[in-house]
């Protein structure tokens, strides 16, 4: 629920009068403090996230920059609220808020990276649900009860926050006598500065620029949108409450739970093979006149950016957790494209309405760029390198030798090679979840098929059977 609060704080301070009550319009060019916010957002994400990676996790930066984050959205928050006429003031407002959105984000990145893949998959789809009852609630809030609970919200999500780290770090220390033997596992995939040590492969860096260009072009579309919206759509305003956000936040709820669960595993490409027509249909329907089609082109829109933002952060935290990039480094990068997309395109859109550029050629060539980042986006992860598979040293070559003879012996397929190979080195079951970045139940099952298909019934035979077949050779 932590960062689905900082999420909330994003709608209830932008897209509800709570906090400005005389908004119109809903992008950075209805208020000073947004232009200043979105840019520090943009800055804090890139360089904050490639500074934190860097910070030894037991360093004693990380209590005082708990503390921090959430109180420099609250205060924000009041100096934007105080600030409405007074662009310095509100200025400096949205400096504090972007900071404090951008580091909380980052820092609840660190301390879900103590949560197994499959509760991560549960719970940060299921955290954006907070932001239902705001929409039932913040839209009727005015003045000082709106401003107290907007400014509730990063507060709310700084106590939790401290909460999850104090229990992940017990968490750890009491696990960690039992988890000696997956050390490789906890030093990638915990220790946010071990992580940092190891260099990212190059196939990966080109992997992840080509998604941060991606998800850049996806977002100058909906920063566009933004700038061209009202603060209600006709229903909306027909009907006095925000159906299009609620059915939006629970339509995102639900088909993240489900991608999640009916997805083999969390990936960049099968993420970009619906959201290109989700962001095309919402920049068709924009320029379609009534009332449906603009009610429609909102929850479209607003579906779509909500299930960007969870399942990029989860994206980001799942790469963390295979050893392929840091944590903070990941979700910094990426959702540091996803502002500047939105901010090029809040800006971009003031500009062709001051330039007087019909909205319709502007929103063909939008569409247009958005079906071209195809070209860019990539098909499929990196290979895995077989010498990093196999590992460097002899004894793991011997014991993958060993299993590829068992493999041609007793039929096992080649994931079943796979983890047979993990647990001839002594891996446990969470450490191949991790690694394979499969369900527990689907390692279950292999295992269960390799004993079976070897006539064993222990790790510890597997290990002495693979081993004693290798020294056969």
């Amino acid at each position: 629920m932590g960062i689905g609060l900082v999420w909330a704080w994003l709608y209830c301070s932008y897209s509800t009068s709570a906090l400005f009550s005389e908004r119109q319009g809903q992008s950075i060019n209805a208020d000073a403090s947004w232009l200043a916010s979105a840019a520090a957002v943009v800055i804090v994400f890139l360089v904050g996230g490639m500074a934190l990676s860097r910070i030894p996790r037991t360093s004693s930066l990380w209590l005082p920059l708990r503390l921090a984050a959430p109180l420099l959205m609250a205060v924000g928050t009041i100096l934007s609220y105080l600030g409405v006429g007074a662009p310095m003031l509100s200025g400096a407002g949205g400096l504090l808020t972007g900071v404090g959105y951008a580091l909380l984000s980052l820092l609840w990145a660190q301390a879900l990276m103590v949560l197994d893949i499959e509760e991560m998959e549960v719970a940060i789809p299921l955290s954006f649900i907070v932001i239902v009852p705001c929409v039932v609630v913040f839209p009727h809030l005015r003045g000082l009860s709106g401003l107290a609970a907007t400014v509730l919200l990063p507060l709310a999500s700084g106590v939790l926050l401290l909460l999850c780290a104090r229990d992940g770090e017990a968490g750890e220390r009491a696990e960690g006598s039992s988890r000696k033997g997956d050390l490789p596992c906890v030093e990638l995939c915990v220790d946010g500065n071990r992580a940092a040590r190891i260099p990212i492969e190059r196939s990966w860096r080109v992997y992840l620029l080509r998604v941060v260009l991606v998800l850049a072009v996806l977002y100058v579309s909906v920063g566009w949108l933004s700038s061209l919206a009202e603060t209600r759509d006709g229903l909306h305003e027909l009907v006095d409450f925000d159906v299009a956000m609620l059915l939006s936040s629970l339509a995102s709820v639900a088909l993240g739970v489900a991608i999640v669960f009916f997805s083999k595993k969390v990936s960049f490409s099968g993420l970009f093979r619906w959201a290109v027509p989700f962001a095309v249909v919402t920049l068709v329907l924009r320029e379609m006149p009534g009332l449906w089609p603009g009610f429609a082109a909102s929850a479209i829109g607003e579906t779509f950016d909500s299930l960007i933002q969870v399942l990029v952060y989860l994206f980001a935290l799942t790469l963390a957790k295979q050893g392929k990039v840091p944590a903070a480094l990941g979700v910094g990068l990426l959702n540091g494209a996803v502002q500047a997309g939105v901010l090029v395109g809040n800006v971009g859109g003031e500009l062709c309405v001051a330039a007087g550029v019909p909205l319709t050629t502007v929103g063909l060539l939008l569409i247009c760029l958005a079906s071209f980042a195809g070209v860019v986006a990539p098909s499929g992860e990196p290979a895995e390198d077989a010498d990093q598979l196999v590992g460097a040293n002899a004894v793991e070559r011997a014991l993958m030798e060993g299993c590829l003879r068992l493999q041609e012996r007793f039929g096992l397929s080649d994931r079943e090679t796979e983890i047979a190979f993990l647990l001839a080195q002594g891996r446990s079951r969470p450490y191949i979840r991790e690694k394979l970045f499969i369900s527990k139940n689907t390692v279950a099952t292999h295992i269960k098929h390799i004993y079976q298909k070897l006539g064993i019934h222990s790790k510890e035979e597997l290990i002495d059977l693979v081993t004693a077949v290798a020294s056969q050779g």
